[in-house]
């Protein structure tokens, strides 16, 4: 999956993630935990550890981090779980 931008938020502990989608029918949604009904993309990124939520709207997505992990790790395992997808 293509990463189109990676921008920080005013809340510290959220990343706007800005991805090419195309052909799917994305409504906005929060998602806290692993379902069999979700993307599998959403899925791969929330059994990273320090992860919390995740809103997608339609070419974006708002990655929440637990308040005691640190970007500096975390976002490197998600930009990279998502361009393996």
């Amino acid at each position: 999956m293509d990463i189109l931008e990676v921008s920080q938020t005013p809340n510290p502990n959220t990343m706007k993630i800005v991805l090419q989608l195309s052909g799917e029918d994305y409504k906005p949604n929060t998602f806290t935990a692993v379902k069999d009904n979700q993307p599998e993309f959403i899925n791969d990124i929330l059994q990273i550890e320090g992860i919390k939520s995740i809103f997608q709207a339609m070419n974006f997505i708002s990655v929440d981090k637990k308040a005691d992990y640190e970007w500096e790790t975390l976002l490197p395992e998600v930009t990279k779980t998502l361009e393996e997808i």
